[in-house]
């Protein structure tokens, strides 16, 4: 017998390689017990290949989305150079629209049939605790939750956040309910940047400045300063690394969901920028040793077609003389002892001082904001700051980022150096206001794999913690504990469930999963006794709250049946497909994700279960 690659090899672990089941059944009746082996189709081979360049294009006429425009409404210009456009699509936020009520199924029984339509864009919501002081981050989620309580049905929405690395809180859902728990408990809650300390950088700053104003020994402001910059240096590497690991784990994350992304990042101070346009100056000096980081990151970027919305989490930022508590106050007068004589030195006023905090403010802020306005550009999102109103800026982002158009063109420049191409994009009649990526580095294509080394195969994709259900193989399937009497009539395997499970710390609690399949849109082989093959291939993976592995099973059968009637709505009767399936799992909060695999076509169903499971 083949041996078939399974889901296990694919990510690279090692197990015993077990023939592929064939098994015979009649329609309705359980098909096999679990297995340990499956099937994928061979890693897909990702091409970011150069010769097509795709663009996501919002545009807008004070504020409102222009729908109805044609690719040749639009000019494309790379280097200066025109582009014919030889792709072209127009989404609208109305896209994703309710297509059915909600299935009615038994109790801890779960379907993933689709209620909403695929939408035109996906929302997630980064939450950034590194680069946020914790009390903006609590205003943030008080006025986000109110927010989401009038979000359109069906908009699909994703948390993650950012404190000593990335973490998903909540995968891709449409109900603004779950986000809105999400954000109230557990790992959505503010929490303290790991390194980020704006107070203890002011108050350095600040003494520094003081101890020169008062004439302080030359040697010991110097100290001074070198210990503010060394502090400050320090501090900004750790947040631009960890942020930048962080955006390309995000990136590539995201590239296992289609269509356009709108990453809404909410951010005391963003210390990164990916646009190297030589004509805007960049107002820091943080970027002296991540320029090759930074190219892979707007590349990954641009491949996932993600369009960055930083949205400044301190709201409207007031300098400090706006501040009631610094009133004038007379100079004071500073003893000390120089020589063994006293020698009286005049300490600043309180305005002074206020003014140097003022002009320190205002240089932080202006660079914090020109990142943000970099950032946006060059991902084809918008910034928006020096506003308390989060929930306008939400909506006017996802209302952005939910109608645009795509462009794709070849371009004519095959001089593939790695150089950063600029693409201009106008209309060429009306008016309007546009918002896209600004360029790309145009590498060899045959290059351009490397930035996604051991690219996911579309099933381990699919299995991801979080991402978006497919709906291309319908099912249902119900959830139990194996001491459940409503499984009670069940064979339960005495062997360990799961190819990690013997690694879990005990005790485990036993689940199975009975599948109702739906048979349809199945691919298959007319035996020559007019009977039909199919190929299933049954996938679970468990994660914990954090989105880490826990346990993962599967299984690949090859199915016999008599001929299935193509036509009706009622496939889970006598037509469905019946599988069983067992997997262990540890006590905690799990999320089970299952997915259903037609070989033959290579058809994907899956769908994500949260458990509360507690100790046999």
């Amino acid at each position: 017998m083949k041996c078939r690659r399974s889901y296990a090899l694919a990510c690279g672990i090692a197990l015993t390689c077990i023939p592929f089941l064939i098994v015979r059944a009649q329609m309705g009746t359980p098909a096999a017990g679990q297995s340990g082996a499956g099937h994928d189709q061979g890693p897909e081979v990702f091409r970011a290949n150069v010769n097509l360049v795709v663009v996501d294009v919002v545009v807008t006429d004070n504020g409102s989305a222009v729908h109805g425009l044609k690719a040749g409404d639009f000019e494309v210009l790379e280097d200066g150079r025109p582009q014919t456009v030889s792709t072209f699509e127009e989404h609208r936020a109305t896209d994703s629209l309710k297509v059915a009520n909600a299935p009615d199924v038994p109790a801890h029984t779960y379907s993933n049939a689709p209620i909403y339509s695929v939408p035109s864009a996906v929302n997630v919501l980064l939450l950034d605790a590194l680069n946020t002081p914790l009390s903006d981050q609590l205003y943030v989620r008080r006025r986000m939750i109110r927010y989401l309580r009038s979000v359109p049905p069906g908009t699909r929405i994703a948390v993650f956040t950012l404190g000593s690395r990335l973490r998903i809180v909540e995968g891709f859902t449409g109900d603004s309910s779950v986000i809105e728990k999400a954000l109230s408990e557990g790992a959505g809650r503010p929490e303290k940047s790991p390194i980020m300390d704006p107070i203890f950088d002011q108050q350095m700053q600040l003494i520094a400045w003081l101890s020169d104003s008062a004439g302080a020994n030359a040697q010991a402001v110097a100290a001074m300063n070198q210990f503010a910059a060394d502090t400050k240096s320090y501090e900004a590497d750790a947040r631009i690394d960890i942020t930048i690991q962080a955006m390309e784990e995000l990136a590539r994350y995201l590239t296992t969901v289609p269509g356009r992304k709108n990453l809404l990042w909410f951010t005391g101070s963003v210390p990164i920028t990916i646009n190297p346009d030589a004509s805007q100056t960049d107002p820091t000096s943080q970027m002296r040793d991540y320029g090759a980081r930074v190219s892979n990151l707007a590349q990954l970027l641009a491949l996932a077609r993600v369009a960055v919305y930083p949205i400044d989490a301190r709201g409207l930022l007031n300098v400090p003389s706006t501040d009631a508590g610094n009133n004038e106050i007379n100079p004071g007068i500073l003893t000390e002892t120089v020589n063994g004589r006293p020698v009286a030195t005049t300490l600043p006023t309180t305005s002074e001082v206020v003014e140097q905090s003022n002009t320190l403010f205002l240089q932080e802020n202006f660079a914090e904001h020109s990142l943000m306005d970099q950032l946006a550009t060059g991902t084809g999102g918008k910034a928006f700051y020096n506003t308390n109103g989060v929930g306008h800026a939400l909506e006017e982002a996802m209302e952005n980022g939910a109608n645009y158009y795509t462009l794709g063109y070849a371009p004519d420049n095959r001089n593939y150096k790695g150089a950063f191409r600029k693409i201009e994009i106008r209309l060429k009649e009306g008016q309007g206001t546009l918002q896209y990526r600004r360029g790309y580095y145009g590498d060899d294509p045959a290059q351009a794999g490397k930035l996604m080394p051991g690219r996911l195969s579309p099933l381990i994709a699919a299995m991801q913690h979080g991402v978006l259900p497919q709906s291309q193989v319908l099912f249902q399937v119900r959830v139990l504990p194996a001491s459940d009497p409503g499984v009670k009539d069940e064979k339960i395997s005495a062997q360990p469930a799961g190819a990690l499970a013997a690694s879990l710390k005990p005790p485990l609690s036993r689940f199975v999963a009975d599948y109702t399949i739906d048979p349809r849109g199945f691919e298959f082989r007319t035996l020559p006794d007019g009977r039909q093959h199919r190929e299933i291939e049954l996938t679970q993976v468990a994660y914990d709250a954090g989105g880490l592995r826990l346990n993962f099973t599967d299984g690949g059968f090859g199915i016999d049946t008599a001929p299935i009637e193509e036509s009706g709505s009622d496939w889970t009767g006598k037509q469905s497909i019946h599988m069983h399936q067992e997997i262990d799992l540890p006590a905690g909060k799990v999320f089970l994700r299952v997915g259903v695999h037609d070989l033959l076509s290579g058809r994907i169903g899956t769908l994500e279960i949260p458990l509360k499971v507690t100790q046999p």
